[in-house]
């Protein structure tokens, strides 16, 4: 590859990686004031060749009208037109977040840590973090008739000169083209996996719509229990099926970070009415509450203990439901408590996780997290909340409980950290993993389809929707913290909830309540016979971790 060629590939991975790193930004409302300055160029350095420079009018011209200058032809002409067609694409790609979007989560902690490391990337004078600049640019741009486009952001940074940390951006490139671009090769071949197991099943009629309401009655009951380690009461919802013969068995439901109870209530009422006992909890610390008032500036960050204490809060409310199974007369022989299935949801599904076995793994936590934040270039959210068990004191963490005999993980996190290869090793009961195709916040492979093929377990199912987001499959709930824009939401949650009624449903009653006839339901076949545009589902059974490889390493 001749010296320029290779100079500008690294210069377009780099710009490439920028419109990825804004879509986990949400734009703040502000007032809107145009820059007295705007950036003419971008400057970056190819060592040990020296300092390059690019007029920003000379990209704008190529990303709006694919006219190169002659100046930019000087370098660009040494690029193929697949890479200059992959930058004028990146350049001009569009985001619809409007600039009157109220977030939260910009100002947040974490917010703020993504801004920085964006602002790694774009530097201001003297080589200072371009987090303001930055900040500005995208607002303005969001504002502007043309929208937010990179293009637009790189023509509204404030400052005359941009300065771009070439290998910062090409380390960038490197872990959101598999987190957003090599993805979508992934969920091509998990596509091509589910027609081949499709293929060999065939569907008995008559068949049952699953995603329908059950025929049990049910009564919601709330009460509260303690877990010794916390100090406080922690609320709990349960749905009591009415009317059953023998004693109901139990389903508990772990929300994840900054969510809440009601999140999943309509899961909970569906899964009664098929006679489960189903049991809410809300966390306390991560919840809805504790995170409002922590986002306020009243409360303290999450504990770095809730990845000890959110598992022990189940096996507390089990040892709860247990003694009061047998001295209230509410519940007394109508709860099954030694046969106990777990639904979690992204924080929640590393906690039902460790429930069926799953450890965490201090040697990857080390390795991956005792890095300095400014020499971090990490855009996958979830590693920010999973690193803080670094602070955590060293142990097996083997919380495995013997009453439970199912999970089923939603958009969980702690696949790429907390637990790794070796920490899943371990865990052993029936499991269904559901991704999302588009989550930002949990990204599917390196949370979800990796630890997939590393589980070992017999029976274990993925299904992913590829259109889906973080929150396709909670419902909105009054007491939420955080105002997540339509863009971020995706696709009318409403369509993806018959899939997960219908999933959860054929799951337990074939692994918690050994209903064989249900193993029809939880088939690539049967799935494919629900699946609806514009959201669509697929399901596997089988997929190695070498077809995950082979698929990454494939040139879009």
């Amino acid at each position: 590859m001749s010296l320029y060629k290779q100079i500008f590939t690294a210069f377009v991975r780099s710009l490439i990686a920028i419109p990825l790193g804004i879509t986990i930004v949400i734009c703040s409302a502000i007032p809107i004031k145009e820059p007295a300055f705007s950036a003419e160029k971008l400057s970056f350095w190819y060592s040990p060749y020296g300092q390059f420079i690019i007029s920003i009018a000379d990209l704008e011209t190529f990303a709006k009208e694919g006219k190169l200058t002659n100046h930019l032809a000087f370098y660009l002409d040494k690029l193929s037109s697949s890479q200059q067609a992959e930058l004028r694409q990146a350049l001009n790609t569009r985001y619809e977040i409007s600039h009157v979007t109220v977030s939260q989560f910009t100002y947040s902690p974490i917010g703020l840590v993504v801004m920085k490391r964006l602002g790694r990337i774009l530097q201001g004078d003297g080589y200072q973090n371009g987090l303001y600049a930055l900040r500005s640019a995208i607002i303005l741009s969001a504002a502007s008739p043309e929208g937010l486009t990179p293009i637009n952001v790189l023509r509204r940074f404030p400052l005359p000169t941009i300065e771009l940390d070439l290998p910062l951006g090409l380390e960038a490139y490197s872990e959101l083209s598999q987190l957003w671009y090599r993805k979508e090769l992934a969920i091509a071949a998990l596509k091509k996996q589910s027609e081949d197991e499709a293929a060999a099943t065939k569907i008995p009629t008559p068949i049952n719509d699953l995603s329908a309401k059950g025929n049990f009655s049910w009564q919601e009951q709330t009460f509260t229990f303690q877990n010794p380690e916390r100090g406080v009461a922690i609320e709990t919802t349960m749905y009591l099926p009415q009317g059953l013969s023998k004693p109901a068995p139990t389903i508990v439901i772990s929300h994840g970070l900054a969510s809440n109870r009601d999140t999943f209530a309509y899961l909970a009422r569906h899964l009664a009415s098929y006679g489960y006992a189903v049991a809410v909890l809300e966390h306390p610390g991560t919840g809805s509450k504790d995170f409002g008032a922590f986002l306020a500036g009243f409360g303290k960050t999450p504990n770095p203990r809730e990845a000890y204490l959110r598992p022990l809060d189940i096996k507390y409310l089990l040892d709860d439901l247990e003694r009061k199974s047998k001295v209230l007369s509410s519940l007394k022989g109508r709860i099954d408590v030694q046969n106990v299935g777990l639904i979690g949801h992204s924080l929640g599904g590393y906690t039902v996780l460790t429930l069926g076995g799953a450890r965490l793994n201090f040697a990857t936590i080390q390795s991956i997290c005792n890095v300095p934040e400014p020499d971090v270039t990490s855009f996958n959210l979830s590693k920010l909340i999973q690193c803080r068990a670094i602070n955590l004191e060293h142990g097996d963490y083997d919380r495995k409980d013997p009453r439970v005999k199912a999970i089923l993980a939603l958009n969980p996190i702690g696949g790429s950290t907390m637990f790794d290869r070796e920490g899943l090793r371990p865990f052993n009961v029936p499991v269904m993993i559901v991704a999302s195709g588009d989550d930002t916040f949990a990204p599917v492979v390196p949370e979800q389809l990796f630890p997939f093929t590393w589980l070992t377990v017999t029976n274990k199912y993925l299904a992913i929707v590829p259109k889906g987001t973080h929150f396709s499959f909670l419902e909105k709930s009054e007491k939420g913290v955080l105002n997540i824009p339509q863009s971020i939401i995706g696709i009318d949650p409403s369509l993806a909830h018959p899939y997960l009624k219908t999933l959860s449903v054929a799951f337990f009653k074939t692994h918690l309540s050994n209903q064989s006839e249900f193993r029809t339901y939880l088939s690539s076949a049967y799935v494919k016979t629900i699946s609806k545009d514009p959201l669509t589902i697929n399901l596997v059974t089988s997929f190695s971790e070498e077809q995950l490889k082979t698929a990454l390493t494939i040139n879009p």
